[in-house]
């Protein structure tokens, strides 16, 4: 993830940024020719790709945000919306709570995430649409798919982490991407219980919960990657796994900060660090363009609404907030 490619900033803190389950499996056509280019292309040093997300971020410190996570509001006569971003791991040591986000808390009657991952419907989507799919059912392995090159590479990767490749030998290139990076942020003190939904679930026990889309809706922003790119994306975590705890946490203050043109420069442009444009529609446009006409219908019911995104969904030019705003609505906030 130049710097226009999909590389750990796109794949793995795209995920934590923008997709709340743990992403999807690849469609394959059942031929080795995407696996032989992406055997045959040449590979980034770790050098260069670390000028890439260099830049992105040089580029977020331009701009500054108000030194809170920011919390947009959207009103009619009798209803009221507030949208906030989110981060599904983050370090339990950050405090980032404020009395605003509190209080849109609080006076919410209903609380939207952009997916269920807690009924027991959400665990078997999970099974069917995340685990199984996530395995070869073809016969082919891991690391058969992989070249000697990449191999040696993801091998050390997982190894450092006293995780052996074989392990992850049933799984497709995007789910052993998945794996390899967030072992390594648990390892280093990040906490999916610490996350920003978990925070709002405890804090809003007993209120109405609704959801934006299904896990196989989600799955689907990887589904369709080619292999070419999930062996990309893995060779890629792999080769910045060092670096990716320094890098999320360089993100996380984006975000923390309120720095919405910031975490736009680094994960929600079209021209930005961590997205092929493919990658960049699935995870990101597509989604936003089927959430906006939900959030619209919950303007014709009265009450209050709380809804919760991964904080990528709500930066930058095909942001939510930017496409509600491009149909006339007010929105309150940056």
């Amino acid at each position: 993830m130049s710097i226009h490619r999909f590389r750990v900033g796109g794949a793995l803190f795209g995920l934590i940024l923008c997709v709340a389950a743990c992403g999807g499996s690849t469609v394959s056509d059942g031929s080795d020719s995407a696996t032989q280019d992406a055997s045959s292309q040449e590979r980034p040093s770790k050098e260069e790709l670390l000028v890439g997300f260099n830049e992105s971020l040089t580029q977020a410190q331009r701009s500054q945000g108000p030194g809170s996570p920011a919390l947009w509001r959207l009103s009619d006569d009798d209803t009221t919306i507030h949208l906030f971003g989110t981060v599904h791991l983050l370090r339990p040591e950050l405090e980032w709570r404020t009395e605003a986000f509190d209080e849109a808390v609080e006076a919410a009657d209903t609380i939207v995430f952009e997916v269920d991952m807690k009924s027991p419907e959400a665990q078997r989507a999970i099974a069917t649409d995340f685990l199984q799919r996530g395995m070869y059912d073809d016969g082919r392995t891991l690391k058969e798919v992989l070249n000697e090159d990449d191999e040696a590479v993801i091998s050390a990767a997982f190894d450092s982490l006293g995780v052996p490749i074989d392990a992850m030998n049933t799984f497709e290139p995007w789910m052993a991407s998945v794996n390899l990076g967030v072992m390594k942020l648990v390892n280093d003190g990040y906490d999916p219980n610490s996350g920003v939904e978990s925070v709002i679930e405890t804090a809003g026990a007993g209120k109405a919960f609704g959801y934006l889309e299904e896990i196989s809706q989600q799955t689907d922003a990887f589904d369709l990657l080619p292999e070419d790119e999930q062996i990309s994306m893995l060779y890629e975590t792999a080769l910045l796994l060092d670096e990716s705890p320094r890098m999320l946490d360089l993100l996380v203050d984006e975000w923390a900060d309120g720095d919405i043109e910031g975490i736009a420069s680094l994960v929600a442009n079209p021209d930005g660090y961590g997205f092929t444009d493919a990658a960049y529609q699935a995870v990101l446009v597509k989604r936003n363009e089927a959430w906006v006409p939900q959030i619209e219908a919950m303007l014709d019911e009265p009450g209050s609404v709380f809804i919760a995104v991964g904080a990528g969904h709500l930066a930058g030019p095909d942001s939510v907030v930017t496409m509600l705003r491009d149909k006339g609505y007010e929105i309150e906030g940056p």
